[in-house]
């Protein structure tokens, strides 16, 4: 008996999958990330920042350190063993999880995403550490192939003439099509700040000490906005590129967690 194989997930940060804006035009279950890849399932790793879970579904917030996955759950027989370990897990445990995307669009074109799960599991810092690392090592790859691709007279057999592969240099010249103006220089700078070994200098602790004190002080029961956030870092001293930086860390360490877009709440 053939068995269906099942399609493959793809590795990939959280700030990838929120960027994305491109729905396939052949298929409307794929999306077409800033990076190229055409996905409909992705694996991740990270930290349980938030969990909700009521008679209809489960909802679990992972932080991977530079932003969120949100995954949603529902509570039938086909999600029996998910939601099973779903259940047993808690703010700041670590975990990864492979699923298919879900997204909504609202009418300013704004894009949605959460993960339906199919497999989940509780791992230890080392796997998230690796999970970490690997998708680094993918994400760069992909960037270098993007480079090449925004030559002139550049073709996907000339990528993978290049050394590419055949998923990179087809993703390549996806990221070319679809996302000419995106900032790529940018989002390989951001992904390569992310602090996987968890080494923090004292003066970074002071900065996120202040952020989250102010987190706590002074959420209205809705959260604190991001705006407000920004000021108060400014009035504290701490630099603005930095603010984005130590939210994502605090979301990894499941100090915090956005409980709506750019508002946030500390977990206490």
């Amino acid at each position: 008996m053939n068995f269906p194989k099942r399609e493959r997930s793809y590795w990939i940060f959280s700030k990838e999958l929120k960027d994305s804006a491109v729905i396939d035009e052949q298929d409307d279950k794929y999306i077409i990330t800033p990076l190229g890849s055409r996905i409909r399932r992705i694996f991740f790793a990270g930290s349980v920042t938030y969990k909700n879970s009521d008679d209809k579904m489960i909802k679990v917030t992972v932080s991977d350190g530079l932003g969120s996955f949100y995954l949603t759950s529902f509570k039938n027989d086909y999600h029996e063993d998910v939601n099973q370990t779903l259940d047993n897990i808690n703010t700041g445990d670590v975990l990864s999880a492979m699923g298919k995307i879900s997204y909504f669009k609202n009418n300013e074109n704004i894009f949605y995403f959460s993960v339906v799960p199919e497999l989940i599991s509780i791992i230890s810092d080392n796997e998230r550490r690796f999970w970490g690392y690997r998708t680094l090592y993918i994400s760069r790859r992909k960037l270098m192939a993007i480079r090449e691709a925004f030559k002139d007279d550049v073709s996907t057999d000339i990528l993978i003439s290049l050394g590419y592969s055949k998923d990179e240099s087809e993703s390549a010249m996806r990221a070319k099509k679809y996302y000419n103006s995106y900032d790529f220089n940018g989002y390989l700078q951001m992904i390569s700040s992310i602090n996987f070994e968890n080494n923090v200098s004292q003066e970074s602790q002071n900065y996120y000490d202040v952020i989250l004190d102010y987190i706590k002080n002074n959420d209205d029961g809705s959260g604190c906005r991001y705006d407000d956030i920004v000021v108060a870092a400014r009035n504290a001293k701490i630099p603005q590129e930095k603010v984005d930086e130590i939210l994502n860390y605090l979301g990894s360490q499941g100090d915090i967690y956005e409980v709506s877009l750019k508002r946030y709440k500390a977990l206490i």
